[in-house]
């Protein structure tokens, strides 16, 4: 029998996240792959963050942060993996503050927006036991993408009418 252990639903809370997060999936299937891999990050943020550009242009950017402080890496600092539904992923690497940015630069092993999220926690091992990210070809991309793409986008029409 396989225990699915999901550090980002805890009970009672199941479901409470997930309104007004489009891709919360694809943040619970990240999450399910770090914790495969022993390496469940110390802060998680997803969120839709509402972007004013001009007076009447808005963007919606839906993003999920993973943060690694240096107490939970084998390396000098911490590290950070991000995402948006329109750029992918990029990683940095934090001084021994998780404010301290050293270095920040686009996953470019990853080139699936919705790269897989196995392929993500491969990522995110050699991020946080060696600070440095793996040298693979990722080209994988996650079976439930096009749902979530479809929820980003139903997202996006109805705050167009709004």
């Amino acid at each position: 029998m396989e225990v699915k252990l999901v550090l980002l639903d805890p009970p009672g809370w199941h479901g409470l996240w997930s309104q007004g997060l489009p891709h919360w999936s694809y943040v619970q299937a990240v999450d399910q792959a770090l914790t495969d891999r022993a390496i469940p990050p110390g802060i998680v943020r997803a969120d839709v963050a509402l972007r004013t550009y001009h007076q009447t242009d808005r963007q919606d950017t839906i993003y999920m942060t993973l943060i690694w402080d240096v107490s939970r890496t084998g390396a000098r600092g911490g590290g950070r993996l991000t995402w948006d539904d329109d750029t992918g992923w990029s990683y940095a690497k934090l001084g021994p503050s998780t404010h301290d940015v050293l270095l920040e630069a686009p996953v470019t092993p990853l080139h699936r927006v919705f790269a897989d999220p196995g392929d993500v926690a491969e990522v995110a091992d050699g991020l946080v036991r060696h600070w440095r990210t793996s040298d693979g070809d990722y080209g994988t991309e996650w079976d439930e993408a096009s749902g979530v793409r479809n929820a980003i986008e139903a997202l996006r029409r109805a705050r167009v009418t709004e």
